[in-house]
């Protein structure tokens, strides 16, 4: 019997040591319940075909994985729009023979508007950016640059929409 009380405390004592901690401290007003996301537009040039439509979208996911809000494109309490304003690949370490790194860089400019709590809406352009070896092509690594870029964005964006941030 004192085995088992010493094992049952064991475990208790050990499982209890294990906290985990979240940071995402969604903040949303009770009343606000619904949002909306309009296609973004793409001023950038050279940049991919699809790119403010795999953004728009990716927002859209991004909104109903981590909040509660539903998407709504009728009568929205929140309205994300916005446009991609820059794509640009620079040269960020150069050496003796030329650039050792080059950086994928995109700017969205996004403007959110919570129709119920007007206080809250802002504009704010926020930046992505990722690096890559010069010995790569920007078409061999692309679609993963652009995905860091996308994931920073977003988190970005959630942050200052939903966070107080």
């Amino acid at each position: 019997m004192k085995k088992l009380l010493f094992l049952l405390f064991l475990s208790v004592s050990l499982s209890s040591c294990f906290i985990f901690y979240t940071f995402k401290d969604i903040s949303i007003e009770p009343d606000v319940k619904t949002f909306y996301v309009e296609d973004f537009g793409n001023t950038a040039s050279n940049s991919p075909a699809t790119l403010s439509q795999d953004f728009s979208e990716a927002l859209r996911k991004k909104i109903i994985d981590e909040t509660s809000l539903t998407y709504d494109e009728n009568d929205p309490h929140i309205v994300f729009s916005g446009t991609i304003s820059s794509f640009e690949v620079t040269a960020q370490a150069p050496n003796n023979v030329g650039a050792s790194l080059n950086r994928l860089q995109i700017n969205i400019k996004v403007e959110y508007v919570n129709t119920l709590h007007e206080k809250e809406n802002w504009k704010k352009t926020f930046t992505g950016f990722a690096d890559f070896s010069s010995e790569q092509s920007l078409d061999e690594v692309q679609d993963a640059l652009i995905k860091e870029d996308f994931d920073l964005i977003l988190d970005d964006i959630i942050n200052k929409s939903f966070n107080n941030w």
